[in-house]
């Protein structure tokens, strides 16, 4: 989301205030409509952008009012099509009801607040990622250090800006942990809640509320039992950053429970948190041991498969021994399923796949899965509409550029994004992605689509 203030101000002439607004206020988009009621196509929170087209049949009171139902963020109006000047009902209507009402000049397009939305929006999000993998790195970081599982807790409590506790459970765990230390008193009731919630339910996750806090406690297992628990908690809703870094400080809490019993190496460590979901913590851990990660992996899955090359061992899952592959080495393995290539973040993704065809013929020798999601992309967008499959290798062929996009294909520029959003999920993948476009081009190119 972006502030009004930031936006109002980056926008520049093109978006000028007629009333005093709140510059803290949220803005979760920019949406162009002359509909009569377009509420019910926002979400709330949106900068309305119209030339007041409903203006003239209706009147600005009840315009303004059903916009205020839905949680209008605020309204834009476009001077040159009919208005000299902002309605002065729609202007007042809009300081009764507390919307920030503005005016765009004639002459500036719509698109201009758009792009300083977009911009501001866009760098919002490098930040946001700046910080979350310089608090990956911390944490692996705090991991390799003394006193790793006291260090993990306390980055993890000052990442999320809350407090943090780790509770061992059976005999011969460490002690109960909490950082901030002033808040120790909690550990007995905090305890309580957790396995109360978390443990004895046996989930891998649960949330609940504690202190007047919102908690979320993760289980740290070893694959054969809990070695204990990760407990959250912070006075605000956790993000999606936040969720991820939990699940960091999880794996590595794992991974140092099994160091203490003449735990894995780094590599074995990267592996285990590629092959569980979690790459951000292992490209991390590796930065942090000085170890080059390749390119592109692929898994091995099999009872005893064994192969050279291997950048590390996976811990069994379920009985199926897994290894980490460069997909550069010369792969010949004597049984068991290989992988295609696959970038680290969807190591885990490849490793259910070959779990999944070994377990369901375990005697059929050495396989190499014959799917890739290059060429699921390319089945899916084959038997999908014959627009939406236009569209998606109009924009790739014209370098992710919506304008060239909608003149290759003759249609309105805003037709452009809601198709791709469409085709991103369908295919759960993002398009404006390189590694993305690129594998998906060459299929697209090798089935002659």
């Amino acid at each position: 989301m972006v502030s009004l203030g930031e936006l109002a101000l980056a926008s520049g002439a093109s978006l000028r205030p007629l009333a005093p607004f709140d510059a803290a206020r949220s803005i979760t988009g920019v949406h162009v409509s002359e509909l009569d009621d377009p509420g019910r196509y926002l979400d709330g929170g949106e900068l309305l952008l119209t030339t007041g087209i409903p203006l003239h049949s209706h009147s600005a009171e009840a315009y303004v009012d059903r916009l205020a139902e839905q949680g209008i963020g605020a309204i834009g109006i476009g001077l040159g099509e009919g208005w000299e000047h902002a309605p002065s009902a729609l202007v007042e209507r809009c300081r009764a009801t507390g919307i920030p009402i503005f005016e765009v000049p004639d002459g500036l397009p719509f698109l201009d607040v758009s792009r300083a939305f977009w911009s501001l929006a866009g760098r919002g999000g490098q930040e946001e990622a700046m910080r979350t993998a310089h608090a990956h790195t911390r944490l692996v970081q705090a991991a390799a250090g003394p006193d790793p599982i006291t260090a993990v807790v306390r980055v993890m409590a000052q990442a999320i800006g809350g407090w943090v506790a780790w509770l061992p459970i059976g005999p011969g765990g460490s002690t109960d942990i909490l950082h901030p230390p002033s808040l120790e008193g909690m550990l007995p009731s905090v305890r309580t809640d957790v396995e109360r919630s978390l443990l004895r339910s046996g989930v891998e996750a649960a949330s609940f509320v504690s202190h007047g806090s919102t908690v979320v406690a993760h289980a740290v297992t070893d694959g054969e039992r809990t070695r204990g628990a990760l407990a959250l908690g912070a006075g605000r809703p956790f993000g999606s950053s936040d969720r991820q870094l939990a699940l960091t400080a999880t794996a590595l809490l794992r991974l140092l429970s099994a160091r203490e019993r003449g735990g894995p190496t780094p590599e074995e460590w990267i592996a285990e948190l590629a092959i569980r979901g979690e790459p951000a913590a292992a490209r991390a851990l590796a930065g942090a041991s000085g170890i080059e990660m390749p390119m592109l992996f692929r898994v091995l899955a099999g009872v005893g498969a064994t192969v050279d090359g291997g950048f590390g061992a996976g811990a069994p899952h379920a009985g199926v021994h897994l290894t980490l592959l460069s997909a550069e080495a010369d792969a010949t393995p004597d049984s068991g399923v290989l992988s295609g290539p696959v970038g680290l973040e969807d190591v885990a993704a490849a490793t259910a796949r070959v779990i999944a065809l070994h377990r369901a013929d375990p005697g059929a020798g050495a396989r190499t899965d014959p799917d890739s999601r290059s060429r699921r992309w390319a089945d899916l967008l084959a038997h999908t509409e014959p627009e939406l499959r236009r569209t998606v290798i109009a924009y790739l062929r014209n370098r992710h550029q919506a304008e060239r996009t909608a003149r290759e294909l003759g249609v309105h520029r805003n037709t452009i994004r809601p198709r791709i959003t469409t085709a991103e999920k369908m295919l759960d993948a993002s398009l404006d992605d390189p590694d993305v476009a690129a594998e998906l081009w060459l299929a697209l190119r090798d089935r002659g689509l």
